[in-house]
């Protein structure tokens, strides 16, 4: 579930992206050897962990480009816990981000050693947002199998994004420095074996990526936050 709350973030657009270039290439996760650090903490303030994010084979398409993203999790004593693999696209200006950094920490744990199977939606956002914007959905399906193929029925997960909104536009400040936002409201569902809904509050900045994330539960508790804590570029 923290990684639901953590990373149901990890990326929202800001209110106007006329100025951004069709390969997105001013943005910190289009550039070779750029990392970003996210901070986890819990309600009560107190750090549970930090995601460290490595992009790296930067490549050119027909509308735009590629990144390769490496996400490291650590626990809140620094010991590494899971480490996965994803992709963010840019066509023409718009950002898909590919769900698989989706995957809660605690299944990425308990599943290593099986198959696993995406697929789904990419989360999409357009470069041409305006605050009151409503967002498409997003989903993904995960399937796991044993090393032989057998798939097995009992682990199978959904997640599903909707709800999606821009809400306003604020400036924001963490231990990285103060960036200018545009805040994202989105409904977070997970299905498993049973169903956990949560909601998020996601502030988007254009060059850097996120820069914060609060999570609620569904009657609007609030459980925790992330926050940009450090990046290279």
């Amino acid at each position: 579930m923290k990684k639901i709350i953590s990373l149901s973030i990890s990326i929202i657009i800001a209110c106007s992206f006329t100025f951004l270039p069709a390969d997105c290439s001013s943005l910190l996760f289009f550039k070779e050897g750029a990392q970003t650090t996210m901070t986890s903490y819990n309600a009560d303030g107190k750090p549970t962990g930090t995601t460290k994010t490595s992009y790296s084979k930067v490549s050119k398409t027909t509308n735009g480009a590629m990144v390769n993203a490496t996400q490291e999790n650590y626990d809140k004593k620094g010991k590494l816990s899971t480490t996965s693999n994803y992709t963010i696209k840019c066509d023409k200006g718009t950002l898909y981000f590919d769900l698989k950094m989706m995957m809660p920490d605690q299944q990425a744990e308990a599943y290593k050693d099986f198959e696993m199977v995406v697929e789904g939606a990419e989360k999409e956002m357009p470069g041409d947002l305006v605050v009151g914007n409503t967002l498409k959905d997003a989903n993904v399906n995960f399937t796991f199998k044993t090393k032989d193929g057998n798939e097995m029925p009992m682990m199978k997960m959904s997640i599903k994004i909707s709800n999606r909104k821009v809400e306003a536009k604020e400036n924001v400040t963490t231990p990285a420095g103060t960036y200018e936002c545009y805040k994202i409201t989105e409904d977070v569902e997970m299905k498993t074996m049973f169903t956990i809904k949560v909601k998020s509050v996601h502030w988007f900045n254009a060059k850097v990526g996120t820069v914060k994330t609060e999570s609620y539960k569904d009657n609007g508790k609030y459980t925790g936050k992330t926050e940009l804590t450090e990046l290279k570029n």
